[in-house]
């Protein structure tokens, strides 16, 4: 089923593109400076003044985007499904520059990172790229990291260590100046869905086996726990954990959002999230917190809002009609949270900014272009 499911997930995403504008991708907001950057479902990378909600500028790129742009300086970066990187500025979207400048590494699915002037994509040929922030300029590619499975998730960077974990299994570690293989590496069974959050040498990671794995750094002979310890939970850890005060918070494509000791591997609490008629809905975006509150998005559109000592949490509530959810429209993409507010873009290709402390949507602006 594992083989079936990744074999056909390419030609799902190939079939969006058609021979028009394309349409798709999970592209995220981010907020820097009062603006708010996302990529839209009509292959467009779109400023937003976060107080007024106006448009302040658009950029046309004509491919899917699954990245959510990631600001450093004066720039805004994305990835492609077309396989390029775009440096825009932030000011007016002008192209600083785009890598590579003819042809494509491959289609991008990871959302890349930044860190000392560099940024780190990975790539569906198989391989890591460092680029130049300020021209990118490459720095280095990575020897092919799977013959069979692509790279469809982001790196983490720790240090001058670069970890990426794979379809196929594996978790590598390569040198973040050279990118060279370096001599660690762990292999599993099942191949992983998530990309590697990383905290206090462990590696927290979701896996197709249905399960949540912590990883010690250096040790490639077995886990130091996998959660649920017993029997699997009912479907995979797809979107990335986040990890606090030794607690890891794990949604799953279950429905649930799993509370899970850090050390032990052991369950807090678990929460479940529904669509309109109770039914367990997937979640496919990571948590996030806000003033020691979690917030979590389920892909039916409702927005909840969870103690995270206690586990017990709320909907936010649709403002049209209680019983729909939160946002009329699907969620599959990562959340933002900013000074009170959450941003979210939904599949009905609309910007949404809900606010946590009053528990209610306060605004949503179409990003679709007028013709």
């Amino acid at each position: 089923m594992f083989l079936v499911v990744i074999a056909l997930l390419p030609l799902i995403l190939v079939s969006c593109t058609g021979t028009a504008q394309p349409k798709g991708g999970w592209s995220g907001p981010t907020v820097h400076d009062g603006v708010i950057y996302v990529g839209t479902t009509d292959g467009r990378v779109v400023a937003i003044n976060s107080s007024t909600q106006s448009e302040q500028w658009t950029h046309t790129i004509t491919s899917i985007i699954y990245t959510t742009p990631i600001v450093a300086g004066n720039l805004v970066y994305v990835g492609t499904y077309s396989g390029q990187v775009y440096a825009l500025t932030i000011d007016r979207g002008t192209e600083r520059w785009v890598y590579p400048r003819t042809g494509s590494m491959g289609a991008i699915v990871g959302s890349p990172v930044i860190a000392d002037e560099t940024i780190y994509i990975s790539s569906s040929d198989g391989r890591v790229y460092a680029l130049d922030t300020t021209y990118g300029d490459l720095k280095w590619k990575s020897d092919p990291l799977g013959e069979r499975l692509k790279l469809w998730t982001s790196p983490a960077v720790v240090g001058d260590t670069l970890y990426v974990s794979t379809f196929d299994g594996h978790i590598y570690a390569l040198s973040a100046e050279t990118g060279e293989l370096l001599d660690w590496f762990f292999e599993s069974e099942a191949g992983f869905a998530s990309s590697p959050v990383i905290d206090a040498d462990t590696i927290y990671v979701g896996s197709f086996d249905h399960h949540l794995y912590a990883i010690g750094i250096g040790s490639n002979i077995s886990s130091m726990w996998k959660f649920p310890q017993e029997n699997p939970a009912g479907n995979w850890f797809w979107a990335s954990p986040i990890v606090n005060e030794g607690i890891v918070y794990a949604g799953c494509l279950d429905g649930k959002l799993y509370a899970i000791s850090a050390e032990t591997g052991e369950e807090l609490w678990q929460f479940e999230s529904t669509d309109a008629q109770g039914k367990a809905t997937p979640i496919v975006s990571s948590p996030v917190l806000m003033d020691n509150l979690l917030i979590i998005a389920n892909e039916s559109g409702n927005v909840y809002v969870i103690n995270p000592e206690t586990g017990e949490g709320e909907q936010i509530k649709n403002p049209e009609n209680d019983n729909k959810p939160t946002i009329n429209a699907q969620i599959r993409t990562p959340l933002c949270a900013h000074e009170g507010l959450v941003y979210i873009r939904g599949e009905d290709n609309q910007l949404y900014g809900v606010d946590i402390e009053k528990g209610e949507l306060s605004w949503n602006i179409s990003l679709t272009r007028e013709e």
